[in-house]
């Protein structure tokens, strides 16, 4: 569950922007402008602007500010965010006010932007002000601030269909997890609640929830080469023999296939795509060696004896660090991706050793 209740938002975002993060998780940037008329021509937005009201000292109104904060929730309009800064424009050389009280008290802005503190619910007043003492049309808006972090993803593991099966509890409503290999490696979303793994490629997999104000918890590590595992399994080099994989998961989850290749020793995988599905997707989501280049080949059938000849291969290239989470078969029809069995190829013609991972996905056949 949200750790509060969202409070309905009290003004309507005429201007929504996008707008990338430095951080590991990027930060959609929401703008709140402030025409006095926007409330009749909003009322259909999730939020509506309150009616204008002057400063009762001022005999003359002044223009009402801009306001942006990084709205970090699910949506770009739900004013749930974990970032409390709210940044001040269009003052036209004026001075500026916030109020985190109703208006009983103001607060005098410096530079242009402030900072809200303490998770919550908040109503935040804000308006422009001159020497004269007149003021702005009040700018209210309401928001809820989440800065704690969830707590760290519990992933419970157990042994299905040859595969090491992964059941994600604990997460909270509206929550995300994502996975990795690698400290280095980006983050990866993960799909349902559950993950299935096999191979013998990278040893520790990374796993974290992010709510539904994008903070990140800690990261859960486990152990992929925890002995007695029927997942820990070498993939056959012998392409006539490809290592079988005749039951695979749920469209609801992906299915991790990885390993190590290099020179002489390549991998040969078949996938049995479920009647009534389609193969969806397979996305490198790991590559650790120090030859950036490896090469990868898809052949329908039972077994990989299409040798060097691309004619007779689906799909066939080179995969790498610049590949990271890119759909290999993108540009395939959904006939070729149809149910029946394919080979997966992945070898490495370097003397070099190279992990990989890749995620397989599945989808209902339209």
């Amino acid at each position: 569950m949200n750790k509060w209740s969202r409070a309905l938002l009290l003004v309507s975002f005429p201007l929504i922007e996008a707008c990338g993060g430095g951080s590991e998780i990027s930060d959609p940037s929401t703008s709140i402008s402030t025409p006095s008329n926007a409330a009749s021509a909003n009322s259909g937005n999730p939020a509506s602007v309150a009616p204008a009201a002057p400063g009762t000292a001022s005999q003359v109104t002044l223009p009402a500010p801009t306001l942006r904060f990084n709205d970090t929730g699910i949506s770009l309009s739900d004013g749930l965010t974990r970032d409390g800064r709210w940044s001040v424009s269009g003052l036209n050389g004026l001075g500026w006010e916030y109020s985190l009280d109703l208006g009983q008290s103001w607060i005098n802005g410096v530079g242009d932007f402030f900072v809200v503190q303490g998770d919550g619910p908040k109503m935040i007043w804000v308006r422009t002000r001159d020497s004269q003492g007149n003021t702005s049309e009040i700018v209210k808006v309401s928001c809820t601030l989440d800065t704690m972090a969830p707590a760290p993803i519990q992933a419970v593991s157990g042994q299905a269909l040859g595969f090491r099966r992964l059941e994600f509890k604990g997460l909270e409503n509206q929550a995300n997890w994502e996975y990795r290999f690698d400290v280095n490696d980006p983050w990866v979303t993960g799909l349902g609640d559950q993950l299935w793994l096999i191979g013998n490629g990278p040893s520790t997999l990374y796993m974290r929830q992010i709510d539904a104000a994008a903070n990140a918890s800690e990261a859960t590590t486990l152990d992929l080469t925890q002995a007695g595992g029927a997942d820990w399994v070498e993939f056959s080099s012998n392409p006539l023999m490809p290592t079988q994989l005749t039951q695979v998961p749920s469209t609801k989850e992906g299915l991790i296939l990885h390993g190590s290749v290099q020179q002489g020793d390549a991998d040969f995988v078949r996938i049995d795509i479920p009647s009534k599905h389609l193969l969806a997707s397979i996305r490198l989501v790991h590559y650790r060696s120090e030859d950036k280049i490896a090469f990868f080949a898809l052949q329908r059938g039972l077994v990989f004896d299409a040798g060097v000849d691309t004619t007779k291969m689906l799909a066939f290239g080179h995969f790498g660090p610049e590949k990271f989470g890119q759909n290999l078969i993108e540009g395939l029809t959904a006939n070729q991706r149809s149910s029946g069995s394919l080979v997966l190829w992945m070898q490495q013609t370097g003397s070099q050793k190279t992990d990989y991972a890749f995620e397989v996905r599945f989808e209902p056949a339209p």
